[in-house]
């Protein structure tokens, strides 16, 4: 009996020092895993999509299944309402994988994710240009695209190198006033000061695309919406989190 006791006060002690993901999860307005469905997991608005573009796939993700984007991928709209709100700090994380991307030079832009409106954008893609240079040493953009209020901007977020085109990478844009911030992986934060803070009333289109249906080919998984800014050490916390626990799955 003494023996069982022990036994099971050791195992709760294992279960409390793992790192369950997501992480900060009571602090989440809306997660996709895409274990086989375009359903959010969770949502505090609308969990299926309200559109679809191309052709939904999964192929194996970081710890389960990924959703397949680019030629012959999918690119998929969700409801803002309850999901993101632009009305207070916040931060949007996930999780890539390029595919060949070192053969697709070339190509245009890459397609993260937007709330596309010609009243108001704000996106964060691979940059355009120049487009003999893989994507990995183009770098990324942060959008703010033909707002009413907000000056049009674009943010220039230095490139990966060549580790960007291998492996699984996480990219996360956070805003606080008018701070906003992009981190890749776990290097520092790139930090802009916009010239006023960021207002849900600045985009009005009310739903927000994630994936692609053409051009570059990768791999999305957990995509997260957080209803406060998660801060630079809490990041690096998940993307070591997430990563460490894909070794485990292996």
């Amino acid at each position: 009996m003494i023996m069982h006791w022990l036994l099971l006060f050791f195992c709760s002690l294992s279960l409390c020092a793992r790192e369950e993901f997501p992480l900060f999860s009571e602090d989440l307005s809306f997660y996709q895993g895409f274990e086989e469905s375009v359903e959010a997991d969770l949502s505090l608005g609308r969990s299926t999509p309200v559109w679809k573009a191309g052709s939904v796939s999964f192929r194996d993700g970081l710890r389960g299944r990924a959703l397949f984007c680019g030629r012959g991928g999918a690119k998929i709209r969700y409801r803002r309402k309850d999901n993101l709100n632009f009305g207070r700090p916040g931060t949007i994380v996930f999780f890539y994988r390029g595919l060949n991307w070192e053969a697709e030079k070339n190509l245009p832009r890459l397609f993260f994710w937007a709330v596309e409106s010609s009243c108001g954008y704000i996106g964060l893609q691979g940059a355009n240009d120049p487009k003999h240079l893989c994507m990995c040493e183009r770098g990324f953009q942060l959008m703010l695209l033909y707002g009413k209020r907000l000056p049009q901007k674009v943010y220039a977020v230095p490139p990966t190198g060549k580790q960007g085109c291998d492996s699984w990478h996480m990219l996360a844009f956070s805003w606080a006033g008018a701070q906003l911030f992009v981190k890749w992986d776990d290097r520092p934060s790139k930090v802009y000061t916009n010239a006023l803070p960021l207002n849900d009333e600045d985009f009005p289109e009310d739903s927000f695309s994630i994936g692609a249906d053409t051009l570059w080919n990768y791999l999305l998984d957990d995509f997260m919406i957080y209803r406060r800014r998660i801060s630079e050490e809490e990041l690096n916390r998940l993307y070591h989190a997430n990563l460490k626990s894909r070794k485990e799955t292996k």
